[in-house]
Protein backbone atom coordinates (compact mmCIF):
# COMPACT_ATOMS: atom_id res chain seq x y z
CA UNK A 1 0.00 0.00 0.00
CA UNK A 2 1.57 2.93 -1.25
CA UNK A 3 0.80 6.78 0.09
CA UNK A 4 -0.13 8.62 -2.51
CA UNK A 5 -0.67 11.64 -0.84
CA UNK A 6 3.52 11.77 -0.15
CA UNK A 7 4.19 13.89 -3.37
CA UNK A 8 4.05 11.16 -5.39
CA UNK A 9 4.24 12.00 -9.30
CA UNK A 10 2.93 10.19 -11.84
CA UNK A 11 6.62 9.02 -13.14
CA UNK A 12 6.94 7.61 -9.79
CA UNK A 13 3.64 5.39 -9.85
CA UNK A 14 4.93 4.24 -13.37
CA UNK A 15 7.98 3.33 -12.13
CA UNK A 16 6.40 1.55 -8.92
CA UNK A 17 4.06 -0.26 -10.67
CA UNK A 18 6.76 -1.43 -13.19
CA UNK A 19 8.80 -2.60 -10.77
CA UNK A 20 6.36 -4.02 -8.54
CA UNK A 21 5.31 -6.50 -11.79
CA UNK A 22 8.79 -6.90 -13.08
CA UNK A 23 9.73 -8.55 -9.30
CA UNK A 24 6.06 -10.08 -8.83
CA UNK A 25 4.18 -8.89 -6.39
CA UNK A 26 0.92 -9.89 -6.50
CA UNK A 27 -0.87 -5.80 -5.57
CA UNK A 28 -0.41 -2.34 -6.15
CA UNK A 29 -2.50 -0.65 -3.42
CA UNK A 30 -2.76 3.43 -2.98
CA UNK A 31 -4.16 5.57 -0.42
CA UNK A 32 -7.43 7.43 -1.28
CA UNK A 33 -6.59 10.89 0.14
CA UNK A 34 -7.37 14.48 -1.41
CA UNK A 35 -5.10 16.49 0.67
CA UNK A 36 -1.33 16.56 0.49
CA UNK A 37 0.88 15.17 3.79
CA UNK A 38 2.01 18.32 5.19
CA UNK A 39 5.13 19.65 3.83
CA UNK A 40 4.27 18.14 0.79
CA UNK A 41 4.47 20.68 -2.39
CA UNK A 42 3.48 20.69 -5.64
CA UNK A 43 0.00 19.99 -7.24
CA UNK A 44 -0.35 17.62 -4.44
CA UNK A 45 -2.71 14.04 -4.14
CA UNK A 46 -3.71 12.62 -7.11
CA UNK A 47 -6.93 11.02 -7.60
CA UNK A 48 -6.20 7.33 -6.24
CA UNK A 49 -9.24 5.69 -8.97
CA UNK A 50 -7.81 7.97 -11.98
CA UNK A 51 -4.13 6.61 -11.29
CA UNK A 52 -5.40 2.72 -10.33
CA UNK A 53 -7.22 3.68 -14.28
CA UNK A 54 -3.41 4.41 -16.07
CA UNK A 55 -2.27 1.97 -13.93
CA UNK A 56 -4.87 -0.86 -15.28
CA UNK A 57 -3.74 -0.17 -18.62
CA UNK A 58 0.17 0.11 -17.96
CA UNK A 59 0.36 -3.23 -15.94
CA UNK A 60 -0.72 -6.60 -16.79
CA UNK A 61 -0.76 -8.83 -13.60
CA UNK A 62 -1.28 -6.61 -10.54
CA UNK A 63 -3.90 -6.62 -8.43
CA UNK A 64 -4.81 -2.84 -8.23
CA UNK A 65 -6.72 -1.44 -5.46
CA UNK A 66 -7.35 1.36 -2.32
CA UNK A 67 -6.98 0.65 1.10
CA UNK A 68 -10.50 2.42 1.90
CA UNK A 69 -12.49 4.92 -0.33
CA UNK A 70 -14.30 6.65 1.59
CA UNK A 71 -17.82 7.98 0.56
CA UNK A 72 -17.28 11.38 2.02
CA UNK A 73 -15.37 11.74 -1.28
CA UNK A 74 -17.76 10.53 -3.76
CA UNK A 75 -20.94 9.29 -4.28
CA UNK A 76 -21.54 5.67 -3.16
CA UNK A 77 -22.63 5.44 -6.95
CA UNK A 78 -20.14 6.96 -8.54
CA UNK A 79 -17.32 5.08 -6.38
CA UNK A 80 -18.96 1.91 -7.37
CA UNK A 81 -18.75 3.49 -10.63
CA UNK A 82 -15.49 4.03 -11.12
CA UNK A 83 -13.90 0.71 -9.06
CA UNK A 84 -16.31 -1.12 -11.67
CA UNK A 85 -14.68 0.55 -14.75
CA UNK A 86 -11.08 0.32 -13.30
CA UNK A 87 -11.80 -3.81 -12.73
CA UNK A 88 -13.40 -3.64 -16.71
CA UNK A 89 -10.05 -1.90 -17.91
CA UNK A 90 -7.43 -4.39 -15.58
CA UNK A 91 -9.28 -7.55 -16.87
CA UNK A 92 -10.68 -8.31 -13.85
CA UNK A 93 -7.66 -7.03 -11.32
CA UNK A 94 -9.62 -4.67 -9.05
Amino acid sequence: MIEGQQGLTWSDWCALADRAELVGLEGLFRSDHYFSARGVSGIGATDAWTVLAALAERTTALRLGTLVSPVTFRAPAVLARSALTVDLISGGRV
